[in-house]
């Protein structure tokens, strides 16, 4: 069964996730499943420019024609906000220009250097364009800096699952997903895939040891 990245399923709730939180100079915040996780920002940002970009935020999910080009101005002016270039990453890759949502979120991964979204969404293009190593070491990297970002490990998973595949490495990242605290309605799917990955590698490990592999 084909498990889609979650911003390959809901990339506009990721739009919304992207509001006040990834102001300041580190994304600190799940993009999808929608949440916000821990983790400290270098500055604090304005009450005006939040407002902004909250206004910025909205303007996209109405599908305002002007709102992305000052989403783009706004980004431009405050180089040192890693959540609006999350943002125009994501809606890049929505356009389907993979090269400039890349762009976007390696800058983000250089503003902001201890949180995981930008990270996570670099994964996400490497597995759409094939590029299944890449993709692996972009999602470690977003675990590494932030251990509780669920989105990570779900991504991880379906790579070890449906694309390397290693059943078992895909079973350990599914039952951390579950355990940091995955998107509401969407456990339940998970944990089906989970018992399906037991009963897959639990039989792969009898077999072995019927035939006498170490």
């Amino acid at each position: 069964m084909l498990r889609p990245g979650w911003t390959d399923v809901k990339p506009g709730v990721v739009l919304l996730a992207l509001a006040l939180g990834a102001l300041a100079g580190c994304a600190t915040l799940r993009d999808t499943p929608v949440g916000v996780p821990s983790g400290a920002t270098s500055t604090v940002p304005d009450p005006e420019l939040q407002q902004r970009y909250a206004e910025l935020l909205t303007r996209l999910q109405s599908t305002d024609a002007t709102a992305l080009a000052d989403l783009e101005s706004f980004s431009a002016a405050h180089p040192d906000l890693a959540g609006p270039l999350l943002t125009l990453g994501l809606a890049r890759a929505r356009a389907g220009d993979e090269a400039a949502a890349a762009d976007c979120f390696q800058r983000a991964t250089r503003v902001c250097s201890s949180c995981g979204p930008a990270w996570n969404e670099l994964g996400v293009l490497g597995r759409r364009q094939g590029r299944f190593g890449d993709a692996e070491q972009a999602y470690l990297r977003a675990i590494e800096l932030q251990p509780d970002y669920a989105p990570a490990y779900y991504n991880l998973a379906v790579l070890y699952e449906l694309y390397l595949p290693r059943p078992e490495l895909a079973l350990q990242n599914y039952e951390r997903y579950l355990q940091v605290g995955g998107e509401e309605g969407a456990s339940a799917d998970v944990e089906k895939w989970v018992a399906d990955l037991r009963r897959r590698v639990g039989a792969t490990a009898k077999t072995a040891r019927t035939e006498g592999t170490p």
